[in-house]
């Protein structure tokens, strides 16, 4: 099977008169939502830099399928309802999934040590790291101390050779980076090649991607190029993240420079992660790309399983499996970049009820870089994807809460 073989199986939408220049479509009792999707690509930017999508699956069912603008400046290039969007830090709750989908399969259990997988990671002092761990930022190993270039992180065996020879951060400060941009990744895709034989693209989308007819992928291959958007960024988007002198207290920017500035995950040109080479290569913790329906339809599908009854056959994971991968582990506030996270023992970010909690209680999925999100409501049977090509620093709030009110009328009206 070849990654383009999974584009051949995804359903496609039923067309509709587009109002605007939304095209896609809503189900009846969603049409508010289009007029939110609207408002929030108005406010993303300029007309040639704000393509974004939003999909919603409920019970399986594509309700909301929009999409909006170009995916590529430079090139023209309109937003499709096929077009692939890079998730950059966005990427891990996927990355996530194909752990727990192992520990599903009996091959690893998340409170095992990383070394019993690979012997040769326990040097350092980093013998009693656990999978858990490092799924949910606690394994304080945050960063790299070797000077990395852009062209090094393409490189997921070559980084995890060098994570062999790492030890553990001594920054008191570095037990609560409660989110890091690119260690993670490369530490569970070597221990997916340690227990199953196959790279992590190649098994996500053997066992994942393509028996789901998902459109997420973890790297591209040539034919997929065309239907990818260009990412931007927006006048404040890069001042959220610390810059590369840290600022005034030396000790916060060596932690800083090692964390978000060894190499920095979004580098001032932008163009970077347009570039053929770094969209074919393997980056685990940012290398995920998806169309927002493919995303909605993972988020669906987890959320399904997770209120399936015990010992229920299910899609993907198995209810004892996703129970122990929500369940409560870690949360505070994040030293280098504000903001509070939380995370289940599986590595899947738990997130608020907002104002529908008879919608999105028990909530997980992940917030991404600029606005980027995706969302699985275990309640509501629902998947929710908001992903955009200009990112910025405002939130998606606003828009996955007209879509929780909807989903949350049309469960009342059922």
């Amino acid at each position: 099977m070849t990654t383009s073989l999974v584009r051949q199986v995804l359903p496609r939408p039923r067309p509709r008169a587009a109002t605007a220049d939304v095209h896609g479509t809503t189900a009846s009792g969603f049409a508010s939502v289009r007029h939110s999707f609207e408002q929030a690509c108005r406010e993303a930017g300029p007309p040639r830099t704000r393509g974004a999508a939003l999909a919603v699956v409920q019970d399986g069912e594509l309700v909301v399928d929009l999409w909006q603008g170009t995916a590529d400046p430079v090139t023209g290039t309109a937003w499709s309802g096929d077009t692939l969007v890079p998730l950059l830090t966005g990427s891990h709750a996927v990355l996530a999934t194909t752990v727990l989908l192992l520990a599903d399969m009996g091959a690893l259990a998340l409170d095992r040590p990383v070394a019993e997988y690979w012997p040769e990671f326990a040097t350092r002092g980093k013998s009693a790291v656990t999978l858990r761990d490092v799924l949910t930022f606690t394994a304080r190993l945050p960063a790299v101390e070797a000077g990395l270039d852009q062209r090094d992180v393409e490189n997921p065996r070559m980084m995890a050779a060098l994570l062999e020879l790492h030890g553990l951060e001594d920054d008191p400060r570095a037990g609560g980076v409660l989110h890091s941009p690119w260690t993670a990744g490369w530490i569970v895709a070597e221990v997916v090649r340690r227990v199953d034989g196959r790279d992590l693209d190649l098994f996500f989308l053997e066992e994942i991607a393509g028996p789901l007819g998902l459109d997420v992928h973890f790297g591209l291959v040539p034919d997929q190029l065309p239907h990818t958007a260009r990412i931007s960024y927006g006048a404040d988007f890069r001042s959220r993240f610390p810059a590369p002198d840290g600022g005034e207290d030396s000790g916060a920017a060596e932690l800083s420079g090692r964390v978000w500035n060894n190499p920095c995950p979004f580098p001032a040109d932008a163009g970077v992660w347009s570039e053929s080479r770094r969209r074919y290569a393997v980056i685990p913790s940012l290398g995920a790309y998806a169309s927002a329906r493919g995303l909605a339809r993972l988020q669906g599908v987890l959320a399904a399983d997770a209120v399936r009854a015990p010992g229920e056959e299910p899609l993907l994971l198995s209810r004892r499996t996703l129970d122990q991968a929500r369940s409560f582990w870690a949360e505070g506030l994040d030293p280098l970049l504000g903001g509070v996270s939380a995370y289940g023992e599986g590595g899947l970010q738990l997130l608020d009820d907002g104002l529908h909690p008879a919608v999105r209680s028990g909530a997980f999925g992940h917030q991404g870089p600029g606005s980027v999100t995706y969302q699985a409501w275990p309640r509501a049977r629902t998947g929710a994807a908001w992903v955009r090509g200009r990112l910025t620093a405002g939130p998606a709030a606003r828009l996955l809460d007209e879509v929780a009110d909807a989903v949350d009328r049309s469960l009342r009206a059922g």
